[in-house]
């Protein structure tokens, strides 16, 4: 953490392989978030290199009082090559801004991580990543969380934000809570534009103050070239609470250039219906014991 806030460019080209579990807890967010993204590194201080885990767990203590408007928590303040096959626990507490497990931002590729940690945010938490930064080519691939997730403007299981990535093959087992006015609670993202979400699996308990959504609360495209997929992804989890304004079984609003094909969800666990509360052709309602063969499959 120091190198990388003390020296610019420092992780840039290096690959990093942990040889065992980390217990001690780590307190500090490694890195600054990149801020504005792009094709091109734009923050020397974020994290630059390749960090493997080998399927070894960090224990976070990561409770920040940072006052600063831009800055945010997670284990990583920036992935800009690839963070792979790790898996945190503990908790990340942010009493002023966003909070998120194991990166602020993704403008890479972060694939096989799992989050077992506590997230709390008084805006916006999210159990992987925060967003990816108007990125091409950004991955959330093979992820999962099993934390419970608070944020008072809104929680999600997986990520905040994709604009121009991929999500594929993540789960949600974890509570997903959004309590504050206009909360909005997501198994999985909650906007996603010029992006593909493909099968991604929430069943974890989703419940916003406004809006609760199995997998993603809004997805739209600007016109032109853009394109949104959503793809054989199954919600199973119970949906929001009395008091929850909207809510959508796969996802809340469309706009644009929008396809949603081959999901699922479970009709006696859902009290709402496939996208904006209505039926929708790429998504079939299930009764309980059929969406678990669906599952299986």
């Amino acid at each position: 953490a120091d190198s990388c806030f003390n020296r610019s460019w420092w992780s840039q080209g290096k690959y990093f392989s942990l040889m065992n579990n980390i217990t001690d807890s780590v307190r500090t967010t490694i890195g600054i978030t990149i801020g504005g993204g792009g094709p091109n590194p734009t923050n020397p201080h974020s994290f630059y290199g390749n960090f493997n885990g080998n399927n070894h767990t960090i224990t976070l203590a990561i409770r920040d009082t940072t006052t600063a408007n831009s800055h945010q928590s997670a284990l990583f303040g920036g992935i800009y090559d690839t963070l792979q096959n790790l898996v945190i626990d503990g908790y990340v507490i942010y009493v002023v801004n966003d909070a998120f497990g194991f990166s602020t931002e993704n403008a890479g590729t972060i694939i096989n991580c799992t989050n077992n940690a506590y997230i709390y945010s008084p805006l916006r938490a999210a159990g992987i990543v925060g967003r990816d930064p108007y990125t091409a080519n950004t991955q959330i691939i093979n992820c999962k969380n099993n934390g419970t997730i608070e944020g008072l403007i809104s929680a999600h299981g997986i990520t905040h934000s994709a604009f121009y990535g991929i999500v594929s093959n993540c789960t949600n087992t974890g509570t997903i809570i959004s309590s504050g006015t206009y909360g909005t609670a997501t198994g999985i993202a909650c906007i996603m534009n010029n992006s593909t979400l493909v099968n991604c699996v929430n069943s974890g308990f989703i419940k916003g103050s406004y809006g609760s959504f199995g997998i993603c609360a809004g997805v739209a495209t600007a016109g032109g070239s853009q394109h949104i997929t959503i793809a054989k992804c199954i919600n199973s989890g119970v949906l929001g609470a009395d008091g929850c304004n909207i809510g959508a079984s796969i996802v809340g609003s469309i706009s644009g250039n929008v396809t949603i094909t081959d999901c699922f969800y479970d009709i006696q666990m859902c009290k709402y219906k496939a996208v904006n509360n209505q039926d929708h052709s790429g998504v079939t309602g299930l009764p309980t014991h059929l969406l678990m063969e669906e599952l299986a499959k």
